[in-house]
């Protein structure tokens, strides 16, 4: 039989905090404003301004760019995408426009507060292991009502360490105050989150709300958090 599960490690970003969908409205703000994104429909712009975000946030995970650097980066690259040259001046403007927008509408993924509320519930400690800095995801916890129905927030910023690196799992452990068999590791991305954490011994529960292949189908997944008792059933290991 399994060992019972003492703690729950969680991303943060696309598992409890809806970074999709604020992106998604501050990317429709965006190309009402800026002509070279209209060539492209709304599921292109967003498609492709995820592969260079995904990109660049690596290079800010690796000390290569600052957060706001690699944002002006990253529209620049979109509008060289669209055929705009030299686009400094837009880029800019356009990174200061995606910003401001962004943050209004942040909120919780559907179904994160009653997942919470039940694992607190049954007395389940939540760990959020994230890769991002400490202040940003601090206040994404504070301003979508989460930061209290979290007992910590593990940053790769503070570990020095990013998913799927051994640190910063190992630090959420200690932080729990358990080992690898009595945690289970719950996110959406499959490298980081899932496969990060099952190299380490700890079970892992995929949120896949992209409808994306397993790359081991022997991982439970579930594709939103609106059935909150089968999610916390999962996460708490039971069949």
């Amino acid at each position: 039989m399994p060992r019972p599960v003492r703690a729950v490690l969680c991303d943060l970003d696309d598992t409890l905090f809806d970074h999709a969908y604020a992106t998604r409205c501050a990317l429709a703000k965006l190309r009402e404003i800026e002509p070279a994104f209209q060539a492209w429909s709304l599921d292109t712009f967003d498609e492709r301004h995820r592969v260079v975000l995904d990109r660049l946030h690596a290079l800010v995970l690796a000390g290569q760019r600052t957060v706001d650097t690699a944002r002006v980066e990253r529209f620049l690259t979109l509008l060289d995408q669209a055929g705009v040259t030299g686009g400094h001046d837009r880029a800019d403007a356009a990174a200061r426009f995606y910003r401001s927008t962004y943050l209004e509408d942040w909120r919780a993924v559907p179904g994160a507060v009653p997942m919470l509320d039940s694992l607190a519930a049954a007395g389940v400690p939540v760990i959020i292991v994230t890769n991002n800095g400490v202040a940003e995801q601090r206040l994404k916890l504070e301003r979508v009502d989460l930061a209290n129905r979290i007992t910590a927030l593990i940053t790769s910023e503070e570990i020095g360490a990013s998913k799927p690196e051994r640190a910063i799992f190992d630090a959420a452990l200690a932080r729990a105050g358990v080992a690898a068999g009595d945690a289970v590791m719950f996110g959406d991305a499959w490298p980081t989150d899932i496969e990060g954490a099952r190299r380490l011994g700890i079970r892992a529960v995929w949120l896949n709300r992209r409808n994306e292949m397993a790359a081991h189908p022997g991982v439970r997944e579930f594709q939103s958090l609106e059935d909150t008792e089968a999610v916390v059933a999962a996460l708490l290991g039971k069949p």
